[in-house]
């Protein structure tokens, strides 16, 4: 396992070649840690294993909570079980509405087979098949991590609130 935690976001553009749930998931958290802009996934079912950790959620948090411009977005093919069994991303964007959202592709793209991270348009982690952890990625590739930006903001601006995951006032 390559120790990724030492790569820098926007400087080392060594390719990434991860094959486990456990290099996904440091991987992705040493992007986060390092944002200063912007998170975007694109995920089947949330994910539990790779983003429902809390240092995972914990750096989300402090990149909406350290920057004014930051945003967070998520594109959720499949709610239900984040709804059944909770998740601490839908916890934290129901408190921070405004720099955080989850939204549902529409019907177009719901049978999209890939899920990914694009972290300020420069880091990026893809999963050609999202029920694999067989991924590939860098720290910085723009050109990459754009292409997969222009696909979600397609699929963003087609998308709609998922209104399995707000928040109930009682």
């Amino acid at each position: 396992m390559e120790a990724t935690n030492q790569h820098r976001l926007g400087e080392d553009d060594r390719p990434l070649s991860l094959d486990s749930i456990a290099e996904f998931r440091d991987t992705a958290l040493s992007m986060v840690r390092q944002a200063s802009r912007s998170v975007r996934i694109f995920t089947r079912d949330l994910d539990h294993a790779a983003y429902d950790n809390p240092p995972f959620v914990e750096a989300v948090l402090d990149l909406v909570k350290r920057s004014r411009i930051a945003r967070v977005e998520i594109l959720v093919q499949d709610s239900l079980r984040a709804v059944k069994e909770g998740h601490r991303l839908v916890d934290a964007s129901q408190r921070f509405s405004s720099k955080m959202e989850i939204r549902n592709p529409h019907s177009d793209y719901r049978d999209y087979n890939q899920a990914f991270l694009v972290v300020d348009g420069t880091g990026f982690l893809r999963r050609p098949l999202a029920d694999r952890y067989a991924t590939v990625g860098s720290f910085r590739d723009r050109l990459a991590a754009q292409e997969l930006e222009r696909f979600f903001s397609e699929v963003w601006e087609r998308s709609e609130a998922d209104p399995q995951l707000r928040r109930l006032h009682l």
